[in-house]
């Protein structure tokens, strides 16, 4: 027998249940499909980094903008999931530090710093004693540091965990080990969802299902989502009581990350490893070569746990956002090394266009139909094949 909810969420990550909350605040009847277990995903294997001023040059790019605007909204998203719930979730707001390890790299910070400044993003230039003053298991070889007291740090397993239960105690229906099939069409519109525990009547659909959104049946070849996988690998060194760090320490190359409870996250890296979900020895030995540049104590610290998760990168590397070609079918992928910085907002943002049938001015850049003109019967994405 067919069973029914006014919006499906195919796909039970930080990116879907933060999509599924929203909309159960607002009254709707929601269903969460998740494959396997909820959030265990790349949400779950991600580092929880809030950094859009670490990770991008340019504030005048859209995709800073979208970041920008998730991280204003998060410590009042945290807040709010708190009092909801009840659940603790670690948030650090000291900020990051990103250190240059060579004269090349100075004179890139310098470049970075000069930028920024003129752009108004919040950022200090610290020389090296200042830095290890602040810091002061850092490598005595580093040549200065910016630090970026704006960006933050979440612990993404306490909140794929609140926001799990967030959903259910607004009404929301989350159900585990269920695969989504096929889109169901009526002529050309949205029916439901074909899934392996039956059919799911639904005349909305968001498909959050991360970096395996494209191979979803029933979906138009011309409106399909173009994300493919990119492997991150990750460590964990427990560090003791006292972490060595206060700050996120930040580089293009690798991160620390440190956790109340006195882990050291190290990570992470970008592979093209399709969906292969593994950890290498090359990507570990990757991982503590960065980290032991960047603090030469660490390697005293015990190995506690590695592991890897496939982020969803779309082929022009900025999320994809909103309505699809296939009407009441709606796309919250491939948010890449953003996902839980921009799962509170993207939460907003889709439940504006189901809801209100509105595209807040942020989103635009980010619609799906960038990748299928209208005319064509091929995405852009088929013909850069």
């Amino acid at each position: 027998m067919a069973q029914r909810s006014d919006i499906v969420v195919i796909g039970g990550g930080i990116i879907g249940l933060a999509v599924a909350r929203r909309l159960c605040l607002s009254g709707s009847a929601v269903t969460v499909l998740e494959q396997h277990r909820t959030g265990r995903g790349a949400s779950w294997a991600a580092a929880g980094m809030l950094a859009p001023h670490c990770e991008f040059d340019e504030a005048d790019d859209p995709y800073f903008v979208l970041c920008r605007t998730g991280l204003e909204r998060y410590a009042g998203f945290i807040d709010a999931l708190r009092e909801e719930t009840g659940c603790s979730i670690d948030y650090n707001s000291t900020g990051m530090i990103y250190p240059a390890l060579s004269d090349r790299g100075q004179a890139r910070l310098e470049t970075r710093y000069d930028r920024h400044r003129r752009d108004g993003v919040p950022v200090e230039r610290l020389t090296v004693r200042e830095a290890r003053r602040l810091e002061p298991n850092l490598s005595n070889r580093i040549h200065m540091a910016l630090r970026y007291p704006a960006d933050h740090q979440v612990e993404n397993r306490d909140v794929v965990t609140a926001l799990a239960r967030s959903v259910r105690l607004h009404g929301g229906v989350v159900r585990e080990g269920v695969t989504a099939r096929k889109i169901v069409l009526d002529g050309l519109r949205v029916a439901g969802v074909d899934t392996t525990d039956g059919l799911w009547n639904a005349k909305t659909v968001v498909i959050a299902m991360g970096c395996r959104a494209r191979y979803l049946d029933g979906v138009s070849p011309a409106h399909r989502i173009p994300v493919r996988p990119v492997r991150g690998q990750i460590l964990a060194l427990r560090a003791g009581a006292v972490p060595p760090f206060r700050h996120t320490i930040f580089t293009s190359e690798v991160y620390l990350v440190p956790r109340s409870d006195g882990r050291l996250i190290v990570g992470a890296t970008v592979e093209e490893a399709g969906f292969r979900n593994e950890v290498t020895l090359g990507g570990v030995l990757r991982l503590f070569r960065g980290a032991l540049e960047l603090a030469p104590g660490l390697e005293s610290c015990p190995l506690e746990s590695t592991w890897s998760g496939l982020r969803p990168v779309a082929r022009d590397g900025w999320p994809v956002l909103g309505a699809t070609g296939t009407p009441g079918l709606f796309a919250a992928t491939g948010h890449g090394r953003n996902g839980i910085l921009l799962a509170p907002l993207t939460g907003d943002l889709i439940a504006e266009a189901i809801l209100h049938d509105k595209v807040p001015t942020v989103m635009r850049p980010f619609l799906p139909d960038r990748f299928y003109p209208a005319g064509t019967g091929e995405t852009k994405d088929d013909r850069n094949r």
